[in-house]
């Protein structure tokens, strides 16, 4: 009985590693090929090790393009990604703490509709959102990525610190 336990178990584990490996290997494929000079990218694709190593290829990347640099585009993302989150955190969090500990009329509804608002799927709201940020003027700058996120639109931050308070 032990005999078919441990071939069963060494069975599993080949064949989740060979998945694993089968998974791995286009992420290996594109590491090892940014090493490889750009015009034998394809006509090299069945060798995973280049015959010759460069580094132009991040070179050229950290360059950026359009005359703006990879830093430039590091930056903005990381600038967006903090002001939204330090931003959702906030809001999220006095929205939640009202839902919980504040007993107001309406407040069941307003929590179902909270709930609700999780179901919409994010494509029947890009349409409409777009509309509005034209006429906000924000279309082109980074106020759509911030602004929204300070008003606690994410109802499944607002849902999760509100089961925590409680």
């Amino acid at each position: 009985m032990k005999k078919k336990r441990l071939i069963g178990k060494i069975i599993y584990h080949v064949l989740v590693c060979g998945l694993g490996l089968v998974m791995i290997y286009p992420l290996v494929w594109m590491i090892m090929s940014s090493f490889k000079p750009t015009s034998t990218i394809f006509t090299t694709a069945g060798q995973l090790i280049p015959t010759q190593f460069v580094f132009e290829n991040y070179v050229n990347g950290w360059k950026g393009f359009a005359k703006i640099t990879f830093a430039t585009f590091f930056k903005n993302s990381l600038f967006i990604s903090i002001v939204a989150t330090m931003g959702t955190l906030i809001s999220s969090s006095l929205v939640a703490f009202g839902l919980s500990r504040c007993k107001f009329f309406g407040r069941r509804a307003l929590f179902v509709a909270m709930l609700l608002s999780m179901m919409l799927p994010a494509q029947v709201l890009m349409i409409p959102q777009y509309l509005w940020y034209q006429k906000l003027n924000w279309v082109g700058t980074n106020l759509p990525l911030i602004v929204p996120y300070c008003f606690a639109i994410q109802g499944f931050f607002v849902y999760m610190m509100t089961n925590f308070i409680e």
